[in-house]
């Protein structure tokens, strides 16, 4: 099954259109894989990394970095404060647990693996990143470069001016000994 076929709320064409909306997509999808091995595997302790990966894993077609990906996800939870973290064990808090038995949840209609979405998503999106940093990069570069060219610049308007200004000091001086007669020797 493809990502096409996934039942979702969110119109696939929304998650072409706008790469936000699709990482929040998949981020959502992550959250909930997660909740639901945490509830499934009811671990008074919590459930460590492993249990959480192999338990997903047969129920999900998952990438080849999934247990990277899932230390990711599960690192930001915890500093959510929706996951605790005990020893190398996670398990839900019991606040986000309340919440969650207090909201309307909509039932899964498949339950058989599923098929991750493609890794050109991901694959995407640090593309995307790394593209963007490479112009922002650029851009500063550039930015430096046209800063430091306006400063020479600057500077030697700097000195054109200060020269000038030497310039007719002199010939006022001159301009004066000419006008009250006396006489000036130029030597070159």
């Amino acid at each position: 099954m493809d990502t096409s076929q996934m039942k979702s709320p969110v119109s696939q064409i929304d998650l072409i259109r706008n790469p936000m909306m699709k990482a929040h997509h998949f981020i959502s999808w992550y959250n909930q894989m997660i909740y639901d091995a945490l509830s499934s595997l009811k671990e008074p302790n919590g459930s460590d990394t492993s249990t959480l990966v192999n338990f997903i894993e047969q129920r999900h077609e998952v990438p080849q970095n999934f247990r990277r990906l899932l230390s990711s996800r599960l690192r930001r939870l915890v500093q959510q404060d929706k996951l605790e973290k005990i020893e190398n064990s996670y398990r839900i808090k019991k606040e986000v647990l309340e919440k969650s038995k207090t909201a309307a949840t909509p039932k899964q209609k498949h339950v058989g693996p599923r098929q991750f979405p493609n890794n050109a998503y991901l694959g995407d999106t640090a593309e995307e990143a790394a593209i963007t940093a490479a112009y922002k990069v650029a851009e500063a570069e550039n930015k430096s470069f046209v800063a430091a060219e306006a400063a020479k610049e600057a500077e030697r308007v700097s000195k054109m001016e200060e020269d000038s200004d030497n310039s007719l000091q002199i010939y006022k001086d001159l301009f004066d000994k000419c006008s009250h007669g006396e006489i000036v020797l130029l030597t070159a």
